[in-house]
């Protein structure tokens, strides 16, 4: 890893103005690791927030509960991904965006990848997720994802291109598939 300039704090206000001029000047390396930390921190604090709200509100409830968040988080997160991005509206610019989204990122304990690009088709298959891993190891009933990861996918895909399709193709609850554990399609319809 590069060696990290010296970081030194002045008295007065912390704005993101002041943090972005500091942030630009740490190395690549530096500036990755740092996304990276965050990544982590982000699905240590989703899964902790599952676990206590389904301990003091029950499983169900606190499915229900997860679903409604990502069905506001997944557009919000999409929309600020495109813009900085600059993506457009096709299955390239789809590809990207659930590449550079939270909910996908391999150094959060993600292991994924696209089983067909195409410019009408995108498939992936999650091979692990954060959630499901976090959930296994605590011997927790995993989340019915069959019936509440559709408005994280159909969202992500509708700020691209609302001609995009998102379908399931296996989650939990279906019955376990050796290496899988979910499989999505995202069409787009001409």
């Amino acid at each position: 890893m590069a060696e990290t300039p010296k970081l030194t704090t002045q008295a007065g206000p912390v704005t993101w103005e002041g943090l972005k001029e500091e942030l630009v000047t740490l190395p690549k390396e530096t500036l990755a690791e740092m996304v990276n930390l965050w990544l982590k921190t982000y699905w240590t604090l989703q899964n902790y927030w599952m676990v206590f709200t389904e301990q003091e509100f029950g499983f169900e409830n606190a499915a229900k509960m997860d679903a409604l968040v990502w069905e506001k988080v997944a557009p919000a997160q999409a929309y600020r991904t495109v813009k900085v991005l600059g993506l457009g509206d096709d299955m390239q610019a789809l590809a990207s965006l659930l590449k550079f989204t939270a909910p996908q990122w391999v150094s959060a304990g993600f292991e994924w990848e696209f089983t067909e690009v195409s410019d009408s088709r995108l498939k992936m298959v999650i091979h692990a997720c954060p959630m499901g891993t976090f959930r296994k190891a605590q011997n927790l009933e995993l989340l019915p994802c069959r019936d509440l990861s559709p408005p994280l996918y159909i969202g992500l895909a509708k700020i691209i291109n609302e001609k995009i399709e998102a379908q399931c193709l296996h989650a939990h609850p279906d019955p376990p598939r050796e290496g899988v554990m979910c499989e999505w399609e995202f069409v787009l319809e001409r």
